[in-house]
């Protein structure tokens, strides 16, 4: 096991981060999940999500949603997200060129990380943040905004990318 201790104050950890990190890490580990598994899940969580907001009455208006671009309006978007979630604490999207945009999420920052945060023993990857927000956006804006081209999280270093095509 990591050290915990020392992932809880360096991720700045609630104990909802550490539940769901560790759950979806145990099932891994009992071959119950993998990042397909985590896609499908993660798209089924953001339709309880968006339900969430609108009983809360706290979904963004989309004609205030600021943005000139439809990449600035997506990261607004993302930002609201994890605003409400704290899921990770440095990220951006940017460009990639052909409609595409990518997401950097600094690995080390991640708080629902089933390997760096649960401590799931297996290979691959295990991320549901993309398919998440791809779900939960295109649903906030009511039109598909979001297509995830990568199955999941491709680590470089300690970032981790995942691509989107941007639709019109």
């Amino acid at each position: 096991m990591a050290d915990i201790k020392k992932i809880v104050f360096e991720r700045d950890l609630n104990p909802y981060h550490s539940f769901f990190a560790s759950f979806f890490a145990g099932l891994a580990e009992l071959g119950m999940l993998n990042q397909g598994s985590i896609n499908i899940v993660s798209k089924r969580a953001a339709d309880y999500l968006y339900s969430y907001l609108d009983a809360k009455e706290i979904l963004p208006d989309m004609n205030a949603v600021p943005g000139d671009t439809k990449l600035e309006i997506i990261k607004n978007l993302i930002m609201y997200v994890n605003k409400i979630l704290t899921m990770v604490g440095e990220y951006d999207l940017q460009e990639a060129g052909d409609n595409k945009v990518v997401l950097l999420i600094e690995g080390n920052t991640c708080r629902i990380c089933p390997k760096g945060v649960g401590g799931a023993a297996v290979k691959g990857t295990l991320c549901p943040i993309p398919s998440l927000l791809e779900a939960l956006i295109n649903m906030i804006a009511q039109k598909d905004m979001l297509e995830l081209i990568t199955p999941g999280i491709e680590k470089e270093g300690s970032t981790c990318k995942a691509y989107f095509k941007v639709l019109n």
